[in-house]
């Protein structure tokens, strides 16, 4: 098999994008822009800031969003006074890098993608999973096609290396008739519905949590009919609504414009005075404290970027019981090393492959199996 993404590529890209990356960092005192107020954006700022930079605004043409404020930082509208002030600016919305550089980025002014910004200046520790823990030459690819498209902003790398058939597309990961499933970010069942067709209905259990009320209830309604379509015995699944982190609390859970794929979970509140039970939030317990010690064989995971939260919580059992797991890592540029790091220190024989599987830059799994 030709490799199409080549480590020498993604080299020679970096190298490339370097120039841009300290023109930007010379401009950190006088403070950066962000275009794009959403989920990473603000995360972007927090990292920003703890590298000594200044984040001046974020800027973001929802108008909902203009006039408001994130960690204290003020959401503009892109007007072309606000545009020009920006010396420096770091894109955040990432599915829409290259139109931003194309529509709003000003002449002279210094910007980039935040996402080729991190990968330039955590170059080292990212190669040290490419380098060290990936299995075989396909995730190496796939690895290599992504941070060519952080640091280009063009999302065909990812085309070209997406697969399909998410969390099951690994020989081992299906067909395994006794399986105890834990599906971490259920959201509407689609998941574990997949999880039956895989193992033709016939498995040993399955533990699926969700926080979200709407999903929730769609999810229970899915098993319903799966129970009925497939015989199996409607005890053999535990449906919690409820987050998973690494400690009990609350977490609130949010509809951004009424749309359930634009599901999200705002910030943890603590158990004692945290906010009241109603349909807006949901319990957040640790897996190891549901589990209480009984065995489980494979965990899937996508959690609105809890997903390190969520591998604290189940240290216990992924040390004892050492499941396959399938654990997204799209949602922080971080968790690219992160993941796989913390995974490694828990349980060194873990063999780590990656695939992506949508045809943009998102939806990529880590799979790690003995």
């Amino acid at each position: 098999m030709t490799i199409q993404f080549t480590s020498e590529m993604l080299e020679a890209e970096r190298q490339r994008r370097a120039a841009t990356a300290a023109a930007l960092e010379s401009r950190f005192g006088d403070g950066v822009a962000l275009y794009g107020a959403g989920f990473v954006g603000a995360w972007a700022a927090r990292y920003l800031q703890s590298q000594g930079a200044r984040v001046s605004k974020f800027v973001d043409r929802d108008p909902r969003k203009s006039g408001s404020r994130i960690d204290g930082i003020p959401v503009v509208a892109p007007t072309p006074e606000e545009l020009d002030a920006a010396p420096a600016m770091l894109i955040t919305a990432r599915h829409a890098v290259q139109a931003v550089e194309k529509e709003v980025v000003r002449p002279g002014q210094t910007a980039m993608s935040f996402d080729g910004y991190f990968v330039l200046r955590n170059y080292e520790r990212l190669l040290a999973v490419r380098d060290g823990m990936l299995d075989d030459e396909r995730s190496v690819e796939v690895f290599n096609a992504l941070l060519i498209s952080m640091l280009t902003g063009d999302i065909a790398p990812c085309r070209a290396v997406m697969e399909k058939d998410m969390y099951f597309c690994l020989p081992e990961f299906a067909g395994n008739f006794d399986e105890t499933f834990v599906d971490a970010g259920a959201f509407v069942g689609d998941t574990v519905e997949r999880f039956i067709w895989e193992n033709l209905g016939t498995f040993r259990h399955i533990h699926a949590f969700e926080p979200g009320h709407r999903q929730f209830a769609a999810m229970e309604k899915r098993l319903a009919r799966l129970a009925e379509e497939w015989a199996f015995d409607p005890a053999s699944v535990s449906l919690v609504r409820a987050g998973l982190s690494d400690g009990p609390g609350r977490m609130g859970c949010t509809f951004l414009y009424d749309s359930p794929l634009r599901h999200g979970l705002a910030e943890l509140a603590p158990e004692a005075g945290g906010a009241p039970e109603d349909d807006s939030t949901a319990a957040v317990m640790s897996l190891d404290a549901y589990l209480e010690g009984r065995p489980v064989s494979f965990i899937k995971a996508d959690v609105e970027g809890m997903e390190l939260e969520l591998l604290r919580g189940a240290a216990q059992t992924i040390t004892s019981c050492r499941p396959r797991l399938a654990i997204s890592v799209y949602h922080y540029p971080s968790h690219l090393y992160e993941v796989a790091e913390y995974i490694r220190s828990l349980v060194p024989d873990y063999r780590f492959r990656l695939r992506l599987h949508a045809p943009l830059f998102g939806d990529f799994v880590l799979y790690c199996s003995l």
